[in-house]
């Protein structure tokens, strides 16, 4: 088979929209709190770890039951998603330094949640 590029630029931006089009709708809202979608990225080792640093940095967070609590509470009243929650985040600088990683703090605390699961 003869790849042009023409075509190869056409299977390209239809890999792009495929990608972009899963990222989209993994962000459903029905996502469990313990679930950060770090995990597709970093996988869980890393997030297990990330989260496990943020608990040892935030002690008022160290808990499964504080971190749920903190996560309905970011909600609001109109239940954003969690991906909206991250969004929120960033865009209003809720952001924490963990390991070397910028993380939003909706991300932070999925992480450490996360973090109570072991493999």
């Amino acid at each position: 088979m003869n790849l042009d590029r023409r075509h190869f630029l056409q299977l390209s931006a239809l890999g792009i929209v495929g990608t972009l089009t899963d990222i989209a709708c993994s962000g459903r809202r029905d996502r469990p709190l313990d679930q950060p979608f770090l995990i597709a990225t970093l996988g869980p080792d890393r997030v297990r770890e990330l989260g496990a640093r943020y608990r040892a940095q935030t002690p008022a967070e160290n808990t499964a039951d504080a971190l749920r609590a903190a996560l309905r509470n970011r909600g609001g009243l109109f239940a954003k998603s969690l991906d909206e929650m991250v969004e929120d985040d960033f865009a209003a600088g809720r952001v924490v330094l963990v390991d070397g990683w910028v993380l939003s703090l909706t991300e932070a605390r999925q992480a450490a949640l996360f973090s109570f699961n072991r493999a």
